[in-house]
Order: structure tokens, then C-alpha cells, then sequence
């Protein structure tokens, strides 16, 4: 079910990555700020983020690189925390949708403790996700995503403030 909810964003992305046309305009100007928040979906966890617009014209989209803080209990017990740096390419298909991917690369840690038992171990987190956000106003935006991240979740929703 992952597999399929990736390849339907990808191809999506795909196909309005060639159907948008050159005369819309940059949706977000360099140093534009995006912070995000959001809960995992089918896991308990969420995370928060915020990105940079490096480039506002990028293949007819934007280029943002960030960062991100994630928290989830994936399983009975146990705790993740993780922080990673993290790169988006956006792709403006209105002014108000906006399509994107991210890729991010960083560590995290998780504890396991159960009153008899207690374990904690370190880890390399890799991350990619797709995604569309809907702007209900030019500053507040809902979001969506699919993808992969190591200990948290892989379907998440949440909010996006534009600064």
C-alpha cells in the first residue's frame, strides 16, 4: 500500500511537472520561510519543520532546503526522536497548490523501557516523502505526505505557515 500511495504522488508530480505552463508565477520568493507541523497518520508522532526558498524559479518551481524534528512511538514502549536536514523541491501547479518531494539524511535515537527492561540505541535516519499543500489563505496552507522515514511515520497531515 506505501508502494502505491509513492508511485500515484510520483507519477502525479510527473505529469503536472509537464502540463504546468511557464507563465505561473513563483508562488514563493528567496527567503521565503515555511514552517510545517503535522501528526503522523496510522502512527502516534509528529513533526515539525521550517525551509529556506534558496530559489523561487527552478524548473518551474522552488527549491527549499530545512530542517526537521521528529517524535513518534513506534511501538509498545518505546520512543524516536529524530533531527534532520532536509532538501524540497516544490512545484507551483496553482497559486494556491502546490506539489513537492523531500529528501532528508540525519540522526535519531530511540528507547525502549518496559519496567524490566530498558534499552536505548542511536541511529542514521534517511527520509523522502511526496506531497501537495493547499493554501486556504496566502499564509496558512494544509498539507499532506507519503513516503518513507526510519521509526516515523509515513503518511502524514498537517499545517504550513508561510513567512
Amino acid at each position: 500500500m506505501k508502494r502505491l500511495g509513492k508511485i500515484l504522488m510520483v507519477a502525479a508530480l510527473a505529469i503536472v511537472s509537464y502540463s504546468a505552463n511557464a507563465e505561473l508565477a513563483p508562488q514563493w520568493s528567496k527567503g521565503t520561510v515555511i514552517v510545517n507541523a503535522n501528526v503522523g497518520a496510522l502512527e502516534t508522532g509528529g513533526s515539525v519543520s521550517a525551509d529556506v526558498v534558496l530559489v523561487d524559479e527552478w524548473w518551474k518551481g522552488h527549491f527549499t532546503v530545512g530542517g526537521e524534528m521528529d517524535l513518534s512511538t513506534p511501538g509498545a514502549h518505546k520512543v524516536a526522536f529524530g533531527i534532520t536536514p532536509r532538501a524540497t523541491y516544490g512545484l507551483n501547479i496553482t497559486p494556491k497548490f502546490e506539489v513537492h518531494a523531500t529528501v532528508g539524511l540525519g540522526i535519531g535515537a530511540w528507547s525502549f523501557d518496559d519496567g524490566t527492561t530498558k534499552k536505548d540505541e542511536s541511529f542514521i535516519m534517511y527520509n523522502e516523502f511526496v506531497g501537495c499543500r493547499f493554501f486556504i489563505i496566502d499564509k496558512l496552507a494544509l498539507f499532506a505526505e507519503t513516503g518513507y522515514s526510519y521509526y516515523f511515520s509515513c503518511y502524514r497531515v498537517g499545517l504550513s505557515l508561510k513567512f
